[in-house]
This record gives C-alpha cells, structure tokens and sequence, in this order.
C-alpha cells in the first residue's frame, strides 16, 4: 500500500502545481455575457468566472479563483482548453472528469488530455468538488446567458 507522503506528493505533483501557477493572478474580462460565482461546500473553494459567449461557444474566460491548489489547477486547464467549446462539448468533458475522480477509466479529447492528472485525486474525495468546480460554474454560465 503507498505511503500517505507518497499519495500526496503524487496528487501535489509538479504539473498540478504549473497548471495553478498560470491562473492564480486573477483576468476579469470587462464586459461579459454572463458573471458566475461558484463555491464547493465541502473546502470552501471559489471561483468567479466571466464568460463570452457566441453562437453557442465560450469564445472568453475571465476569472477570480480563491481554490486550493487542485481547483486552481483545473481552472488552469480549463482556461486554456474551453475555448471555442460548446456547452455540450464542456459538459461531456466534466462527466468524463466525474468519471476520472470516481475510478472509471476515461480518455479525454486531446485538448482536454491534461486533466488526466487528476487520477492522483481519487483517494481524496473531499477535493472532488474543488476539481469540478470551473466545470460547474460554466455550466451556470450557460445557463444563464440564455
């Protein structure tokens, strides 16, 4: 069985960290379609996402994230990837994260690839919500922009 200091490093690994590096300065977009706030209730992570969106595509992130490393990390990722994506196509990504956290083996599209570093999060549920969080928040987004 590994180690806790092990399971840990795995999950604070190096690319986690880069990943919450690129987002911790926070980009507010000035004119949004849509601001939302999201907040996971079992850490307390939250982030704040202003979303353009045209002909049913997220063309633009803003963000405020005050997340542990984890949720920051997935901001990172999701910054840089849902660009040009649908709701649907974020959405579908998101359930495959889901999946991912739970233990079910999943790929993800290429420009999603790197949230396959999340699989060191499955021993760790409390941090589920935190990892999803971007995810959740844009699907308020879209939600609400209609």
């Amino acid at each position: 069985m590994p180690s806790a200091s092990g399971a840990l490093a795995r999950l604070y690994q190096p690319r986690i960290r880069e990943h919450a590096a690129r987002v911790r300065g926070d980009k507010r977009l000035e004119r949004p379609d849509v601001t939302v706030t999201c907040r996971s209730p079992v850490c307390g992570s939250a982030i704040t996402l202003d979303l353009l969106i045209h002909d049913g595509a997220l063309t633009a992130i803003g963000w405020k994230g005050r997340a542990c490393t984890l949720g920051m990390a997935s901001l990172g990722i999701v910054v840089r990837s849902a660009s040009g994506q649908t709701k649907c196509q974020i959405a579908e990504v998101g359930r495959r994260l889901s999946g991912l956290l739970r233990g079910e083996e999943t790929e993800f599209p290429e420009a999603w690839a790197e949230l396959s570093i999340f699989c060191a999060a499955r021993e760790y549920p409390t941090r589920f919500g935190s990892i999803v969080l971007p995810f959740d928040a844009i699907a308020e987004g879209f939600a609400k922009a209609r």
